[in-house]
């Protein structure tokens, strides 16, 4: 598995790993704009011909809180349906089995 973080125009992808609790131990650190809205977590299967979403998460920027160093994390129930309105994420809906721990805030300048 493998997890794909989408922000404004910018996507990263993690390296991918095997087993029942994959552990990618990766920072990703992004400018954004004031005017974003959010950002999207993709959890994918590794096929031999083609890959397989398993669930996806829409985080608001609004829900995201501001610190200096970096924390616990906190699980994310990832999602099998994404809600828009036009081209522009909304939300996801509809909870799969799967789950994710993320540590994710803004960096305050030090």
């Amino acid at each position: 598995t493998y997890v794909v973080l989408k922000v404004q125009n910018l996507k990263s992808t993690t390296i991918d790993k095997r087993g029942s609790e994959p552990c990618w131990e990766q920072d990703f650190m992004f400018e954004v704009c004031a005017d974003g809205k959010g950002f999207i977590i993709e959890l994918w299967k590794k096929g031999w011909l083609w890959d397989s979403i398993l669930g996806v998460l829409w985080i608001p920027f609004d829900s995201v809180e501001h610190a200096t160093e970096e924390g616990p994390g906190s699980w994310w129930t990832l999602h099998s349906e994404v809600i828009k309105n036009g081209s522009e994420i909304q939300g996801t809906k509809t909870s799969t089995s799967y789950e994710i721990l993320l540590d994710v805030y803004f960096a305050l300048p030090f």
